[in-house]
């Protein structure tokens, strides 16, 4: 069975061509986006969604989880996103393959060929696990020194605070093996870092806040933050572009009328939207005076720069 190919695109791993169609589709209309910023616990498990998408100020606006066209695995993802909505009032969405295609619609490339250049790229490898007969490991024992390292793996889990351990525990909680024979265990009161509120908690617990909903709010700031980081490092780039910019195309800036400056204004800003997918003049503009002064103010820095005796 496929189960998608996977690779690095722009520092992040994604797992999916659709998850690689998507990030595209984000690029061309230059939405500022991450990927998998945050955990949300939504009760019976950990969930990471996809993509967060956030507005020109660094505040995050929307989540958008991309699924297969698999009906239960769609249902599931519908079920997790509805809780993230109702606890953070974070608006969520579902795309698959239906919604890509209406996405793609008013793109001057197609969904195929994007899908078809994320199979064939060097950065990409394919997932594959067959089941049954057709398992290589079909049939077969392990013998006792292959055992002893599985128990041993095993028993390190258990003793480990990790991902792979609260999924144990959650299988065990659906199986209901969990409340057999079960010793409780010293409980203390503790103060919750996001609300203030007293809580009572196992003492060997690594619970920090009351609530999934204060655990969420903080994790979305966290979120929040991280992204603010990267804007900033992005702005930097931008302003460092447009001066290295300006001095290689000195000539043309030097002689740009104030009252005409349209042109190498357009030509400066497509070369930008190549380079770091940002298009509005607005950001631009704040990357450079970390306000929006508009075109002349910029064509007068991008003049100084030429300046030699500023340079």
């Amino acid at each position: 069975m496929n189960r998608g190919y996977a690779g690095f695109y722009k520092g992040h791993y994604l797992r999916s061509s659709y998850e690689y169609a998507y990030a595209k589709y984000l690029d061309h209309h230059s939405i500022p986006w991450s990927y998998e910023d945050c955990v949300f616990d939504i009760g019976y498990k950990l969930y990471k969604p996809d993509f967060f998408l956030y507005d020109q100020k660094g505040k995050l606006v929307k989540i958008v989880e991309i699924k297969s066209r698999s009906k239960d695995a769609k249902m599931n993802a519908r079920e997790a996103l509805n809780i993230i909505e109702e606890q953070h009032h974070i608006k969520c969405e579902l795309i698959s393959y239906e919604e890509l295609l209406d996405l793609y619609k008013t793109l001057p490339f197609s969904l195929t060929s994007t899908i078809e250049e994320w199979i064939k790229s060097e950065n990409t490898t394919i997932s594959k696990v067959a089941y049954g007969e057709l398992n290589g490991h079909y049939n077969l024992k392990h013998d006792e020194e292959t055992k002893k390292k599985i128990g041993e793996h095993t028993r390190s889990l258990w003793l480990s605070n990790g991902i792979a351990k609260q999924r144990m525990l959650e299988g065990l909680k659906k199986s209901g093996l969990a409340q057999k024979g079960k010793i409780k265990k010293p409980r203390e009161n503790r103060t919750c870092e996001e609300c203030g509120k007293i809580f009572k908690v196992i003492i060997t617990s690594k619970q920090k806040f009351c609530s999934r909903t204060c655990a969420g709010h903080r994790a979305i700031r966290h979120a929040t933050n991280t992204y603010v980081e990267i804007r900033n490092e992005v702005h930097h780039n931008i302003r460092e572009y447009i001066i290295k910019w300006s001095r290689e195309n000195s000539d043309i800036v030097v002689k740009t009328p104030l009252n005409k400056i349209k042109t190498t204004i357009q030509s400066l800003i497509r070369d930008i939207e190549r380079e770091f997918q940002v298009k509005d003049l607005r950001v631009i503009s704040k990357s450079v005076f970390g306000e929006d002064r508009g075109r002349k103010e910029l064509i007068k820095f991008m003049k100084s720069v030429c300046n030699e005796d500023v340079c």
